[in-house]
């Protein structure tokens, strides 16, 4: 720590502490007296919350005193915040909840829109939090390849919630592989590999579809979580794919309440294309507009990288509160198949014979030789045991490996694996995920 003492803030009631933490830096945090909470999800007194390259916000709804010891690039306290109308949001999702108890029908099942940088993520953790401490069980959602709030970047997940979320570890460090004992964080997740659904529309539509199956099944299954409803967080694109993806996102989900965050144009177009009235036999579907709160700050590129590579090594490494131990493994090339999705996979369209088209699909598994260019990849394991398409490409994940070490004239790899021994599957995804072990 470079501070010795501690700086301490006294927070007067509905007001909140927001602090920014480089990722070069460690801060604790701790409550003294009265209550607070980050996201949601309450602070315990007199505990030690440790944080390093993140951006909270501390509320407080009675006042409260809080230390902080380590040094923020940026602190201060706000008196304006949207934290009632978020609470105002639960209550009305809470009612939907209760009657869905009493009708032994379906919870809401709620959509999240905005550009980026708004608070999606946020306002979910809150409302999935405010649910959790109503002894809900909701599933959450997370559409935004992007980020990897569950598990690695490139991903769709979902992850039934029956515990709090962690205020210093969110959704789970490593969910993936191997979740600690008496976690809730037990994710379904389905590859897609790019940050962004423009980079291959069709296939992150057919892997929401999936994605949206196997979610539906959970709901008809589980009566907890049904009763519960979902929380869908979404990417940040508000062009004429988001559009399609959150059209596509409505119909497979059967979203009965859209939320839009911080964007009026959108907020218009989603009442006018699909704002419906609740009948005797439907729900309708409510658009709802709520503002983002002033604490929401842009981020740019850096930053993005720097949380995306944060969220790789804890998956192989843990935290600081539950570390890990990865395992290095030798594998022969012929032991694995190494499968890429769609036309950035070949050769460019330049490349091919004057006259002829390629006849490869978005959708279209394509083997890929083993050599150099594996190395710094981080490789998504399918649960697949079988090369067969499509059946392959929906397939979820059994988890991930790292390309460390490229043995080419022995024709092998080694691989960082959360697991020790050999990798269980053979069918390996690459997308354009890196990472630079340091």
């Amino acid at each position: 720590m470079t501070q010795a003492e501690p700086k301490e803030w006294i927070l007067d009631e509905e007001n909140e502490l927001r602090i920014e933490i480089d990722f070069d830096a460690k801060v604790k945090l701790r409550l003294v007296t009265g209550t607070a909470e980050v996201f949601g999800t309450e602070l315990g007194q007199n505990v030690d919350y440790e944080f390093s390259g993140r951006k909270i916000a501390v509320f407080t709804w009675h006042g409260c005193k809080l230390q902080i010891y380590g040094t923020c690039s940026v602190e201060y306290i706000a008196n304006e915040t949207p934290m009632i109308s978020y609470l105002n949001m639960h209550l009305a999702l809470e009612q939907r909840r209760v009657l869905a108890t009493q009708n032994n029908g379906q919870g809401p099942r709620v959509l999240i829109v905005g550009p980026n940088d708004v608070g999606k993520t946020s306002l979910s953790k809150i409302l999935l939090s405010y649910a959790l401490r109503q002894n809900r069980q909701p599933i959450y959602v997370d559409l935004d390849c992007s980020e990897g709030s569950i598990t690695m970047p490139g991903c769709l997940t979902a992850t039934p919630l029956t515990e709090m979320i962690d205020v210093e570890e969110g959704f789970g460090s490593s969910a993936t592989s191997a979740p600690t004992a008496g976690s809730a964080v037990m994710p379904l997740a389905y590859y897609y590999g790019f940050p962004s659904p423009k980079d291959n529309a069709k296939l992150y539509n057919v892997l929401l579809a999936r994605l949206a199956q196997s979610v539906n099944r959970r709901l008809e299954e589980d009566e907890a979580a049904r009763k519960s409803g979902i929380v869908i967080d979404t990417n940040g694109l508000i062009d004429a794919t988001g559009y399609e993806v959150i059209a596509n996102c409505i119909k497979a989900f059967s979203v009965d309440v859209i939320i839009v965050l911080g964007h009026e144009r959108l907020y218009s177009d989603m009442t006018r294309l699909h704002q419906k009235p609740a009948t005797v036999t439907s729900p309708g579907i409510a658009v709802i507009k709520l503002a983002k709160s002033g604490g929401v700050v842009e981020r740019d590129s850096g930053f993005r990288r720097q949380t995306q590579n944060q969220k790789i090594r804890e998956y192989f490494y843990g935290t600081a509160k539950s570390e890990l131990a990865p395992y290095s493994t030798m594998i022969n090339y012929h032991d694995v198949e190494i499968l890429r999705v769609g036309e950035g996979s070949l050769a460019p369209s330049s490349a091919l014979p004057i006259g002829e088209d390629r006849k490869v699909s978005e959708t279209q598994v394509v083997k890929v030789e083993p050599g150099e260019h594996l190395l710094h990849s981080v490789l998504a394991v399918s649960n697949a045991d079988k090369m067969k398409e499509p059946e392959i490409l929906e397939t979820n994940l059994a988890g991930f490996v790292y390309v460390s070490e490229i043995h080419e004239t022995r024709k092998k790899i080694t691989v960082l694996s959360p697991c020790p021994g050999r990798i269980p599957k053979k069918f390996w995804w690459l997308g354009s995920l890196k990472w630079a072990e340091e």
